[in-house]
């Protein structure tokens, strides 16, 4: 009596035949895979990712900065690496110094407005965080007698948006001077970021833009009613 079983040899072989797709197909298969990467690569390209949004409104705010401040004679603003405002020879001091020219002064005040106007068309107010004013001195001297000039000439800055204005000039309101208090920072950093530059090239002011990063949100301040803003010793 004979027992009909499955053939294991025959099961064996077709297991190991090889799978072939056809040119045709694999032409059809490839072309697919183009298609959805193509696909993907558009989206990316008409929808950027939010955090690339952010910086281009930060850099047009930037921008709009620069052109505005750049009208003020010797101001220039680069929003390309640290976005820092720079005065250039005018915002100088003499060695061992921190007292301002009256005409430097005058710039300096002049370039409140231009910050005030900016900011107010980011309805939002969550792009501009914080303007530094940073105080260089050179390398002469000890490092913290460095520091604390820097220091000085910094506080010499902010101190000089507060004055009384020259004859002839516009004031400041007490709107713009609110802005400065919210705003404007003072730094010391002695000969730090000197290279390349002279002993007298060190001893200088120059303002940093400091803008919120994406998802950062601005703390909640309390407006305060200011009727006396004081005044600098």
């Amino acid at each position: 009596m004979w027992s009909h079983f499955p053939s294991k040899k025959r099961a064996k072989d077709e297991a190991e035949k090889p799978f072939w797709i056809s040119y045709a197909d694999l032409m059809t298969a490839m072309m697919m895979l183009f298609l959805v990467v193509m696909a993907f690569s558009l989206i990316i390209i008409t929808n950027p990712a939010p955090e690339n949004a952010h910086e281009d409104e930060v850099k047009k705010l930037c921008l709009q900065i620069k052109a505005e401040a750049e009208k003020i004679t010797g101001v220039t603003v680069d929003c390309d690496n640290d976005k820092r405002v720079d005065f250039g020879a005018q915002a100088l001091f003499e060695n061992n110094k921190f007292i301002l020219s009256n005409e430097t002064k005058v710039k300096l005040r002049q370039f409140v407005p231009v910050v005030y106007q900016v900011v107010n068309q980011d309805k939002n107010n969550s792009l501009l965080k914080q303007v530094i004013i940073e105080g260089y001195s050179s390398q002469v001297g000890s490092y913290l007698h460095n520091l604390q000039l820097s220091m000085r000439r910094a506080e010499s800055v902010l101190c000089s948006l507060f004055e009384q204005p020259l004859e002839n000039e516009i004031p400041l309101t007490d709107e713009y001077k609110a802005m400065i208090r919210d705003l404007f920072l003072v730094g010391g950093y002695s000969f730090n970021n000197s290279e390349g530059k002279t002993d007298e090239q060190m001893r200088r002011v120059e303002f940093k833009l400091k803008f919120f990063g994406y998802g950062e949100k601005k703390p909640e301040i309390k407006p305060v009613s200011i009727t006396d803003f004081g005044r600098c010793q």
